[in-house]
């Protein structure tokens, strides 16, 4: 009969996470992450925060999900409380690796995590969603005026797409502008013309961004001479559905550290020499787990493609194999009829398509039983992904 030892050991700021170690010969997965913080927060709270990170990054490689909050007192950050629901248990961890680089300390950590019970099954589908993503702005640009990093939201929004580009089908470039339908009844934002977008795009999803705060301390110039100025970063990122309407994700990301330039100096964001500076490289941080949370946010969305032609050959729909759609893929039938422009009536059928050919941007599908052979497909109509 297994058993469990609960482990004591405390996890700073960690809420509602509990240790387990089997003492039978169950097999865990490691995990292999990498943490960093500031070391001008002091030896252990930089050491703290980085273990977090570590800890954070490897849960999620897991499987986990992860949420962050931040706390602030009298207007200064002060800390971010990280509620961790993982589908499997951490278990033990090691730390491999200790450096200290730039102004930060980093740690390499191993960490022994068990599935469990309740881990989250793997998606059946390889539907690779397109994703439009608008230029990350800044909401308060005079506040970009110590060091000139007016272009500070294109710089982010330019990294932030290269880190999501291996797992995210991206169908528009950073700063690329998004067509939409200003007509249609919808409140401001991507979510305006969501289905022009998606039509003229190819892009169901729609990320976008604000950076609400990059404010910075001021003081005398001996103060810039002889201290660390601190300097904060705040940036909301919103996930939506463009088809559903769904919002998939909305989460702040912010993290302050010190600004490595002096008070007049001009930086050019682009560069990779401010990457690797100690705020560079927190914001690059933040970028990272942004980028996993998203690619988690959209991995287990079914297939929904739009029905563009009936012939003798079959059901022509708007999805291929760029959107991971395979020969042998099932779909069911979504009758779909405006009302208005912007609003649908919708009705499920539970006739099936079966894929025959995919081809780069399109694939064609044939009924897989009598009665999808009885049941007409208009243009208009869609197709849902069945697993």
């Amino acid at each position: 009969m297994r058993t469990a030892l609960l482990l004591l050991r405390k996890l700073p700021r960690f809420s509602g996470l509990v240790l387990l170690i089997w003492s039978s010969c169950i097999r865990a997965d490691w995990y292999q992450a990498e943490g960093s913080a500031p070391l001008s927060l002091g030896a252990d709270t930089a050491r703290q925060q980085a273990l977090e990170q570590a800890l954070s990054d490897a849960l999620l490689q897991s499987g986990a999900s992860l949420n962050t909050t931040q706390s602030a007192t009298n207007g200064t950050f002060s800390g971010q409380q990280l509620d961790i629901s993982a589908q499997g248990e951490l278990m033990d961890y090691l730390i491999i690796n200790e450096r200290k680089q730039q102004g930060r300390l980093w740690l390499t950590v191993r960490a022994d995590i068990w599935p469990g019970e309740h881990r989250r099954e793997q998606c059946a589908g390889r539907y690779r969603p397109g994703l439009a993503l608008s230029t990350i702005t800044l909401r308060h640009p005079e506040q970009g005026s110590t060091g000139q990093i007016y272009e500070l939201g294109a710089a982010v929004t330019s990294r932030l797409s290269s880190l999501l580009a291996a797992n995210v089908n991206i169908t528009s470039a950073p700063g690329a502008p998004l067509t939409t339908d200003t007509a249609l009844p919808r409140s401001a934002g991507l979510r305006q013309g969501g289905d022009v977008l998606a039509a003229h795009q190819q892009a169901r999803l729609l990320l976008s961004g604000t950076i609400e705060d990059i404010s910075i301390e001021d003081g005398h110039w001996s103060k810039w001479t002889f201290s660390d100025i601190p300097r904060a970063f705040h940036m909301r990122l919103v996930l939506e559905d463009s088809l559903t309407g769904d919002v998939l994700l909305q989460r702040d990301y912010q993290t302050r550290s010190s600004w490595d330039y002096g008070k007049h100096d001009r930086v050019n964001v682009h560069e990779q020499g401010f990457w690797q500076s100690e705020y560079g490289m927190a914001v690059a941080q933040l970028l990272k787990n942004a980028s996993r949370e998203l690619v988690q946010a959209q991995v287990c969305l079914k297939a929904i493609g739009n029905i563009v032609q009936q012939s003798e050959e079959g059901v022509l729909m708007d999805l291929g194999r760029r959107e991971g759609i395979q020969a042998g893929d099932r779909f069911t039938l979504m009758h779909r009829r405006q009302l208005t422009p912007g609003y649908y009536s919708e009705s499920t059928s539970t006739a099936v398509f079966t894929v025959q050919q995919s081809h780069a941007d399109y694939s064609i599908l044939l009924p897989a039983g009598n009665e999808a052979k009885i049941t007409p497909a208009r243009p208009g109509d869609r197709l849902v992904q069945l697993w």
